[in-house]
């Protein structure tokens, strides 16, 4: 029983849902997306660095984007807003990959952009919102 004095968990609501985490993981399958088709098409400029890629391929970087970061985060978002007791972990792997892949992506590029310490932060965010999900 909850009395008035305590604070009420924000990190998910009655149901079990977790509805921030869920707009997150969303929010970050679509720019995944987004980047994945702009790297696959060539639509998305590098400006010289796709001689660092892999077999300089943006093709290869386009699939893999969308393969390690929009898949997982497009699962987890299905699973944080329907409250799947899954979700914890999920949000965990997800937020590890996450972060794992703007670690490779800059040793192979080599530069430093505004995107990654900013996904690096949502990577941490994941994996503390899917511990306390997993509570």
């Amino acid at each position: 029983m909850t009395t008035m004095l305590e604070k009420p968990d924000v990190t998910e609501s009655r149901s079990g849902r977790h509805p921030g985490l869920a707009v997150l993981s969303a929010l970050n399958a679509l720019a995944a997306t987004g980047g994945a088709w702009g790297l696959a098409s060539g639509a998305l400029a590098l400006g010289g660095l796709e001689s660092r890629l892999p077999w300089e391929s943006t093709l290869l970087g386009g699939l893999a984007l969308f393969v390690v970061v929009a898949v997982p985060n497009s699962v987890l978002a299905s699973l944080a807003w329907r409250g799947d007791r899954r979700t914890g972990p999920t949000a965990v792997a997800t937020g590890l990959a996450l972060v794992v892949w703007i670690l490779i992506e800059l040793a192979f590029l080599r530069e430093l952009s505004f995107f990654h310490p900013l996904y690096l932060g949502v990577g941490l965010v994941m994996v503390w919102l899917g511990r306390r999900a997993s509570r």
